[in-house]
């Protein structure tokens, strides 16, 4: 009987709850707090600190009241894909935006917003030893719709010159006879049209040029060996771009400087006129198959041996990483090297890879100068830049697709594209828009040097490529990859540091993530920090198999060079 007492007050009671509306604090709407100041600066990549309360059904994140974005990382907005800043604009709007069944709320703090722009700056027309002409080059490009920037570099040995490079079919050393022919006789000047190009084919906000040249010497012509008593050691190529297209900005080759040392201080002086240039080394462990000699660097020489110290370090802002050559990053890691070298055409010496550059620049006597890391195409055979083509005449029967060097940077302009290529704002990838942002200490400080707590805490994001257009309208796929294998993963994240036990140009992972997922995190906490040390990211997406050869492809981030702990 007392049971049934029970129950039967236990349903009234229900039946008379079931009558009242629940409490007040489950309906109450969401609320939501961007903690950042106004005034920020925010890098494409990086994880917005958020209050997100009141377990909303939908948030999101726009800039400028725009296309909703849904990526998030623990309730937090992860800024990739964002659109672009107008050319008239400093500042964007972010908004984050919280929606429940009972309201909805949002948040808007005003930003500096550096997004990530892609480009190819080393490839060659038919003023050097390229197959085709500039206005195909650029022209195609931008039908490609798929780089935001881009850089002829022909060399500087061959403008207004002949071509004595081998090997090279008889009609290409006849073309370069025809056009010296025609600059002696005053009606070519090769150079004042790459200038005239580059300003034709310039769209402030929409397709950025470059201004620059490849200085190239070689045993065919005046520079390294036999022309330096460095020999070999001074006859690394070198491309070298200039901020603006200055009317009277000049192009050296080994015809003019026969060493580093020269060139370094010639572009030195450029720069001191106001003709504002940087340069990088590329293709540090190439040589043209068994026959024809080596175009390595020799990072120690460059370290040690340049007089012009000074000009040097205005001048130089990091190393080509990758190209249609191959990956040069080191094997002295434990990394894959996807997109390898030919064996004939590579020199496997220690002194040569990328990563003794990095155990070089991270020395005292380099302290707070700049260095970081690139990828480009070096294309000569393709008709348009940043192609993932493996039609490529320098790497004979062993192609690879483009490199691409990204950067940060409020619009795609000229003055703010070179801005990023002299403050080391940029990072290398492998022929797909891999985009990516790694924080050290919450600081943005790719290149540079840093002073630390004991604890040092890393943060890197990546965001696989997808189908389509990204939020500028810029097409996903490069010309001669398949459309339909860009909704790819992040697979692998690596942080790599400099080896103190085993010495240069060692060095060892430190840490590692296996996202598997479109959106890759990694945090570390390294306790273990010294003076002198150095880091660098590694990045490897799933992709297309191009031909035989590899399906995997990988950015290049860094280094980060340690200054001080306490």
């Amino acid at each position: 009987m007392k049971n049934w007492r029970r129950i039967l007050c236990f349903s009234l009671m229900i039946t008379i709850l079931s009558q009242f509306p629940l409490t007040e604090s489950t309906q109450i709407p969401p609320y939501v707090k961007i903690n950042i100041p106004d005034g920020t600066i925010v890098y494409e990549g990086d994880i917005i600190n958020c209050t997100i309360t009141g377990n909303p059904v939908e948030i999101y994140w726009i800039i400028d009241n725009q296309t909703p974005h849904y990526l998030f990382y623990n309730n937090n907005p992860v800024i990739y894909n964002p659109e672009p800043t107008p050319l008239n604009a400093t500042y964007v709007n972010l908004t984050v935006y919280a929606r429940n069944n009972h309201g909805s709320s949002s948040d808007t703090v005003r930003i500096i917003l550096k997004r990530i722009y892609f480009g190819d700056i080393h490839f060659h027309s038919t003023i050097s030893d390229g197959y085709h002409s500039i206005d195909t080059l650029y022209s195609n490009t931008i039908k490609d719709n798929y780089l935001d920037f881009a850089c002829l570099t022909d060399h500087a040995e061959i403008i207004n010159s002949l071509d004595f490079t081998p090997p090279q079919p008889l009609w290409m050393f006849t073309r370069s006879l025809i056009q010296f022919m025609l600059y002696k006789l005053g009606l070519r000047d090769e150079w004042s049209i790459i200038k005239q190009k580059a300003i034709e084919y310039y769209k402030p906000g929409r397709f950025t040029t470059l201004l620059g040249f490849e200085y190239s010497p070689g045993p065919w012509y005046p520079g390294g060996y036999p022309w330096s008593p460095n020999g070999h050691e001074d006859i690394c190529h070198i491309n070298f771009y200039y901020k603006d297209v200055y009317p009277d900005a000049r192009k050296y080759s080994g015809w003019d400087c026969h060493t580093f040392d020269e060139v370094l201080g010639v572009m030195g002086k450029e720069r001191e006129k106001g003709h504002l240039v940087v340069c990088f080394p590329h293709h540090p462990i190439m040589r043209i198959g068994r026959c024809f000699g080596a175009y390595t660097v020799n990072w120690s020489f460059l370290h040690d041996n340049i007089k012009n110290t000074t000009a040097r370090d205005n001048l130089l802002r990091g190393a080509e990483v990758y190209s249609k050559w191959g990956t040069s990053i080191g094997r002295y890691s434990g990394i894959p090297i996807h997109w390898s070298y030919d064996p004939k055409n590579c020199v496997d010496s220690p002194e040569y890879w990328v990563e003794k550059a990095l155990w070089e620049w991270s020395e005292n006597t380099t302290k707070n100068r700049l260095f970081a890391i690139i990828a480009s195409s070096d294309n000569h055979a393709v008709d348009r830049a940043g192609s993932a083509s493996l039609q490529s005449r320098v790497s004979g029967g062993h192609p690879n697709p483009s490199g691409l060097i990204a950067v940060y940077s409020i619009h795609n302009t000229r003055p703010e594209i070179w801005d990023a290529l002299n403050n080391c704002s940029m990072y290398g990838v492998q022929a797909l828009k891999i985009r990516a942002n790694i924080r050290f200490n919450n600081e943005m400080v790719i290149g540079r040097w840093i002073n630390t707590t004991k604890q040092l805490h890393i943060r890197v994001t990546a965001y696989a490529t997808f189908p389509g257009l990204d939020s500028s309208g810029r097409s996903m796929c490069p010309h001669g990859y398949p459309d339909d294998q860009l909704d790819n993963i992040i697979e692998n994240i690596w942080v790599i540091k400099k080896d103190r036990t085993r010495g240069a140009p060692w060095c060892k992972i430190v840490a590692h993530t296996n996202p598997n997922s479109k959106l890759g995190v990694l945090e570390f906490n390294d306790w273990d920090v010294h003076p002198n040390d150095f880091y660098y990211i590694v990045i490897q997406q799933n992709g297309a198999k191009l031909g035989d050869r590899d399906s995997k492809y990988m950015a290049f981030l860094g280094p980060v060079f340690i200054d001080s702990t306490s």
